[in-house]
Parts: C-alpha cells; sequence; structure tokens
C-alpha cells in the first residue's frame, strides 16, 4: 500500500460544502472590509453583548469629554474589550476633525477587518502582550471585560495600568457584583450611569470611574 492511500480522502460532496464555506467566509471577509456589513453579531462564545444606541453615544461622549482635558492632541482613547463603541467614535465631530485618536484592543478578529487601521488583537489572559509603542499612551480608557470574574477584572486592570498614561482616566462597565473589585484594583467608584444593552442582561451593570464624569 503505497503512503497517499494511508492518507483520508474527503468524499466530492464534503469538498464542495468545504469549498462553499471558504467563499462564504471570504465575501463576509470582503463585506466587513468594504463596509457593507454595518453591524457585526454578538458571539455570546466571547460573551459578547453589545450596548444599545443611546448607551454607547453616551460613553463615546463621556470619553471625548474626559480626553480633551489632556493638553495633547490628538488625545488618545483606548477601548478595551468595547468594540461596538468604535462606529460611534467615528461618527463625532471631534474624531474626524482630529482630536481625537482611537485604538481598539479586542480578541474577535473581525473587528480587525472592519477596523483595520486601529485594532490591536488582545486577550485579557495576556494583559501584558501589548505593542510597546502603545505603554503609557492613553488619556482615556473605556474596558468592559468579557467575564464577570474576578481573574478577567483583575488581568483587564493590568493591562489598563500598562497603556494608561500617570494620570489616565477610565470608565468601566461590568457587573454591579464587581463593585469592590473595581474599587481596590483602579480606585474606581460606581457612576449613577446604567449601561443598557440590546439583548437585556439578567445581571445588573454599572459603569464605573476613576474620576470625576462630567456628562453622566
Amino acid at each position: 500500500m503505497s503512503d497517499d492511500e494511508d492518507i483520508p480522502q474527503l468524499s466530492a460532496d464534503t469538498l464542495a460544502a468545504l469549498s462553499m464555506f471558504q467563499a462564504e467566509q471570504q465575501q463576509k471577509y470582503e463585506e466587513l472590509k468594504s463596509g457593507k456589513i454595518e453591524k457585526i453579531d454578538e458571539d455570546w462564545q466571547l460573551s459578547q453583548f453589545w450596548y444599545d444606541d443611546d448607551t454607547s453615544r453616551k460613553l463615546v461622549r463621556e470619553g471625548i469629554a474626559a480626553a480633551l482635558k489632556s493638553e495633547e492632541r490628538p488625545a488618545r482613547i483606548g477601548c478595551v474589550s468595547s468594540p461596538t463603541l468604535v462606529k460611534f467614535f467615528h461618527e463625532t465631530e471631534e474624531y474626524k476633525e482630529g482630536l481625537i485618536q482611537l485604538t481598539l484592543f479586542e480578541f474577535d478578529s473581525r473587528f480587525g477587518m472592519k477596523f483595520p487601521t486601529e485594532f490591536v488583537l488582545y486577550d485579557y489572559k495576556q494583559p501584558t502582550q501589548l505593542p510597546a509603542e502603545l505603554l503609557g499612551k492613553f488619556d482615556v480608557i473605556i474596558a468592559d471585560p468579557p467575564f464577570l470574574a474576578a481573574e478577567c477584572l483583575i488581568k483587564t486592570a493590568h493591562s489598563i495600568r500598562l497603556l494608561g498614561k500617570e494620570n489616565v482616566k477610565v470608565i468601566l462597565c461590568t457587573g454591579a457584583i464587581m463593585e469592590d473589585y473595581a474599587s481596590r484594583l483602579m480606585a474606581m467608584h460606581r457612576t449613577s450611569f446604567e449601561p443598557k444593552h440590546t439583548n437585556n442582561l439578567a445581571n445588573d451593570f454599572s459603569c464605573f470611574a476613576n474620576y470625576q464624569t462630567s456628562t453622566f
């Protein structure tokens, strides 16, 4: 028996299905790159739950207000595990006029296709795996750790400390049950703002900050 005969062969139907799947994936990739796909669906396996539009706009407005208190232009804003905010930042005059510069730190590579120039692949499980040129550069960081677990918040907080300037302003959206960790890890307080999601979550969700917010 030859070596070739030892290698399992895919059936014609399986090859056809694989070819169709690859074609569909390529089409989605091209549509994401071209901007034809406006909305990226939630992937619950990645614990993704998108904000509603009003919440997104309020977080963006506060992020910009905080960033513009910096003397540097463009002021730098980092979105850590909060990918849906990018679209709403792009809609603002401050972004269009170059007053702010945005970087998205995200695990879901679909957002890398949609926002290739602002995307940095980020895995909270590897909190120090960050581009050296971005360390200590950010005036404002908005973070939404994917899981309501101490380990996730601890590692995300470590990344935030590495990315932020000495006086970085941090906005954190997470479950209310994480309040004690937010306070101890990053000296954060709970704000009056309550983020909402397009799919209502059973968990009580809250917004924390390490500074006095000006728009909520």
